[in-house]
């Protein structure tokens, strides 16, 4: 490993995502010492820029700006650089490093991957649902759910990964924490309408089986339900938690396993994968999608790629 070590060409890793996740490993890597490459595709999930929730100091702030500040404050350090392309395939070399070739063709080595591309929401087919998301149909209660205390009526969209008496009722009891009261709505799905039946018990909880045409948004959180009879309803909020897949190829280009919730299995505390010298964190790797997750999903991965490279290794000496 000599001449690797030497080679100013091998940082020490890659880091493919510019998340959260992705930035947290950094600052935990170079706090050791060591160097990194961040591919940032620019593609977060929260593309609808709604104020980050549920994370201290950061609490309705705009996620662009923080990330921001948190890649000025990388590159200040002289460790990290940044590579604003997506990275089209990954795989390990012959010697044991990691080759990245990016959207622009360049191809990089490290002798260590972390994947960190987050996952991307997949919205039912219904027309005006993607103009709708975040601004009133919202995936979280606890994040999105405080700013519409007080409404007189709300509903739920009984939908894809919704379409399921036992998440339908929970998010419509987050729902109703808000709301006095809240209709679920199934749009013909009649098995899960008596399903519902057996399962819901509290009255302010109505279900209501008229299929669904198209969605409007209104001024405010308010949308429109128009249904394919002519009718319509207007809720002050709707709730309605989409499908989330993964947003890269590179787990199966590297033939990683998978956990059972679709998620890039990586394994607690350091979250390496099932191939040696990978290693994952954020969105990609847990179904627990919140930002103070991913933070520290990052951290760990960053102390565990920084213990599994040592000095003798990377020849590193900036002491």
């Amino acid at each position: 490993m000599g001449s690797i070590a030497a080679d100013p060409l091998v940082v020490d890793v890659l880091i493919v995502g510019g998340g959260y996740a992705g930035l947290s490993a950094a600052f935990t890597l170079y706090r050791a010492l060591h160097t990194c490459i961040i591919f940032d595709a620019h593609k977060p999930r929260n593309w609808y820029g709604s104020p980050i929730r549920l994370t201290p100091q950061w609490e309705g702030q705009d996620p662009e700006k923080v990330r921001n500040e948190q890649r000025e404050e990388l590159s200040r350090s002289g460790f990290v650089r940044f590579v604003d392309e997506e990275v089209k395939g990954a795989w390990k070399t012959a010697e044991g490093l990691f080759r990245a070739t990016a959207g622009d063709g360049k191809e990089w080595l490290g002798r260590r991957l972390l994947i960190a591309t987050g996952a991307v929401d997949v919205f039912p087919d219904v027309k005006g649902y993607a103009e709708c998301y975040t601004k009133g149909i919202f995936p979280c209660m606890f994040q999105f759910g405080y700013e519409q205390r007080g409404a007189s009526s709300a509903g739920l969209l009984a939908l894809g990964t919704v379409a399921n008496s036992f998440f339908a009722s929970k998010l419509a009891e987050d729902g109703l924490k808000f709301s006095s009261s809240l209709t679920i709505y199934t749009s013909g799905n009649e098995k899960l309408v008596s399903e519902l039946k057996t399962t819901i018990e509290d009255p302010a909880i109505k279900v209501d089986d008229r299929k669904i045409s198209h969605l409007v948004q209104g001024k405010t959180s308010e949308v429109t339900i128009n249904f394919e009879d002519g009718s319509s309803v207007t809720e002050a909020f709707i709730v309605h938690r989409p499908l989330v897949k993964l947003d890269t190829q590179l787990p199966d280009l590297l033939g990683l396993e998978y956990g059972s919730f679709g998620e890039i299995k990586a394994n607690p505390p350091f979250l390496e994968t099932s191939m040696p010298g990978v290693f994952a964190a954020g969105d990609c790797a847990t179904h627990m999608r919140i930002i103070p997750n991913a933070l520290s999903m990052g951290a760990y991965a960053g102390a565990g790629l920084a213990r599994g490279l040592p000095r003798s290794m990377t020849g590193n000496d900036y002491r």
